[in-house]
């Protein structure tokens, strides 16, 4: 056996190719598992932007608004704002709850598991009414039990 090689050997090893490595994996297109997280987290975005406008424009989110709103240095007209505020409220939850007076509108505002507390409740139906240097009440804590009352009864 000869180790040399014969011309039509030599030809064809001129026509071999060097080794070609393949194509570096591209991340684009993505795989189908990809899309779909894809997917799912626009409808998670797209569902919380739907979800925040909703809330914002809703009955109880802009009472709360409004009873921020309120001017507690005014003692005179900070009551009646306020119980003005709470009977829109409850005519939301109450058809005839707005024109509720006295002791019916107290007990309304109290009842059930989320009522308010006697005292705070009781203030609310006759402060409106008397007068103002006979009412002896915190502003920020009657605007706390009220933001209270608005967010779980509104």
């Amino acid at each position: 056996m000869s180790t040399a090689l014969s011309p039509q050997m030599l030809d064809q090893l001129d026509q071999l190719r060097d080794i070609r490595l393949p194509e570096a994996i591209s991340w684009w297109p993505v795989a189908p598992g990809w899309w779909a997280l894809l997917s799912l987290v626009c409808a998670l975005v797209v569902s919380a932007v739907i979800w925040t406008w909703i809330r914002r424009r809703s009955s109880r989110f802009l009472a709360l608004r409004e009873l921020e709103a309120i001017d507690p240095e005014r003692e005179e007209v900070f009551i009646t704002q306020i119980s003005s505020l709470l009977r829109r409220v409850a005519r939301r939850r109450s058809a005839g709850a707005d024109v509720l007076t006295g002791e019916a509108w107290s007990a309304f505002l109290m009842e059930g598991k989320h009522g308010m507390n006697r005292d705070t409740a009781t203030l609310l139906a006759i402060g409106p009414y008397g007068p103002p240097a006979n009412q002896n009440f915190e502003p920020k804590a009657l605007r706390a039990e009220t933001a209270t009352w608005i967010r779980r009864n509104g």
